[in-house]
């Protein structure tokens, strides 16, 4: 880890720190532009099936022109040959693009421009009896050329047909279908994506309606909540010592409120993480984690469970682009997650990495584990483990951390803890290097 990557408290200089702080943000926010809304994905999706199916229609159209195209070009092309070979008296009034040979007494005699190859292949051709007609097909320099035989009393009469011009045709008709079928599926995108922007429209105003409504509604809430907790630990205040059942009645009372205040807060987090234009700074990691363990070692310490954490003083720091409040957030939720998963005497380890141009911020724990099948399931709002003992309560807490770091550009990795247990890992782009003057290295 070079100078250049660390935060700001690292620069000797305070306008220095300044500028990287002011480029890191800048790179943050270009970093989370490039984060796909759900409205937005919807309309691309749209044109991109609009687009698929029309692909594929326009392909099977093409094929299926092709094939009835050739098969009718090849039944015409025998009848032509049939015809010439039947009304042929000589070799040079041959229709275009057919060649007449005959074979009789006095020789062979074939139209001008008649190909050596052909009339090799032709020679020796006849057919048994008086006035008849025989379609075939002449082998020659690889090619396969419709022909019709026509014996008449010592001379037979071959009319052979040019493939070179039926080819020709061919190539030029796919040519002309390929051409409009890209315009068409191009056109039918577009379509697509217009149709698909007018259609999610509505859907994308009733979400702003929605996170709004969430905001306002976990904002207004959180006043209230504060004075019931308050209240709630004053009430517990003034109880006599020996009234132990109202006690245990206000203890819960108060634990209830918090619980509540920390549901509220995870709401009104998840509505300013939808909304675009958020502000974001170069945060240090393994800063972010070892605050979180600090807050909750006695909390882990009244649990029986041991919580190790990287030193921020030991380690160097893994800088990345976003909302050092939300990735606390993120990391508290892991954290409060494995402890309350872990076995009395267990061990939580909170790890902090680079790994390419990654950072890691991993929590692994000792306890019950995770299905591998439910995964993707407890990363929803309010889930379960299908196991019903308990052992995987989630709510909003994994829900908010796949959000938080999707809004950062990164995913949540979730794997097995050798010996037994769940890791949890924030998988985030590392922040660019920056140069003294604010910035970013090429």
């Amino acid at each position: 880890m070079t100078g250049s990557r660390r935060v700001g408290a690292h620069r000797a200089s305070s306008r220095g720190a300044s500028s990287h702080g002011a480029a890191a943000r800048g790179a943050g926010a270009r970093g989370r532009a490039g984060v796909d809304d759900p409205v937005r994905t919807a309309s691309r999706s749209i044109a991109l099936r609009v687009g698929a199916t029309t692909a594929v229609v326009v392909l099977l159209a093409v094929i299926a022109a092709g094939v009835v195209y050739d098969r009718q070009q090849l039944a015409s092309i025998r009848d032509r040959v049939t015809v010439a070979a039947t009304a042929a008296d000589d070799v040079v009034d041959a229709p275009p693009g057919t060649w007449i040979i005959e074979h009789g007494a006095t020789g062979t005699k074939a139209t001008a421009g008649t190909p050596r190859s052909i009339l090799a292949a032709t020679a020796g051709m006849a057919v048994s009896g008086e006035d008849v007609v025989q379609s075939t097909t002449v082998e020659a320099d690889g090619t396969k050329w419709p022909a019709a035989i026509a014996q008449r009393e010592d001379t037979t009469f071959i009319a052979v047909y040019d493939m070179r011009l039926h080819d020709s045709e061919e190539s030029r008709l796919f040519t002309s279908m390929a051409v409009a079928g890209i315009l068409g599926v191009l056109l039918a995108a577009a379509t697509g994506l217009i149709a698909g922007r007018r259609a999610v429209r509505p859907l994308a105003h009733a979400l702003d309606l929605q996170r709004q409504f969430v905001a306002d509604a976990s904002h207004e809430l959180r006043t209230p909540l504060s004075v019931i907790s308050i209240r709630a630990q004053m009430l517990r205040r003034h109880l006599k010592p020996d009234d132990e059942v109202t006690r245990a009645q206000v203890d819960q009372l108060v634990a209830d409120t918090k619980v509540m205040g920390d549901v509220v807060s995870d709401l009104l987090l998840s509505a300013q993480l939808e909304q675009s234009g958020t502000a974001t700074d170069a945060v240090d990691l393994v800063a972010v984690a070892e605050g979180v363990a600090r807050s909750l070692e006695p909390y882990a310490a009244e649990a029986g469970v041991a919580l190790t954490w990287p030193v921020s003083a030991e380690r160097a720091p893994v800088v990345v682009d976003g909302v050092a409040t939300s990735l606390r957030r993120a990391v508290l939720a892991l954290v409060d997650n494995a402890i309350s998963h872990s076995p009395e005497g267990g061990t939580v380890e909170v790890t902090v990495q680079q790994e390419d141009d990654w950072a890691w911020a991993r929590v692994a724990d000792h306890g019950t584990g995770v299905d591998p099948d439910d995964i993707a399931r407890l990363t929803q709002r309010f889930a379960r483990d299908r196991r019903g003992d308990g052992s995987r309560r989630v709510g909003l807490g994994l829900a908010l951390v796949t959000q938080i770091v999707r809004s950062h550009g990164g995913r949540l990795d979730v794997s097995h803890t050798p010996g037994g247990g769940a890791t949890f890992a924030l998988v985030l782009p590392l922040s660019p290097p920056f140069d003294d003057d604010g910035y970013e290295d090429d």
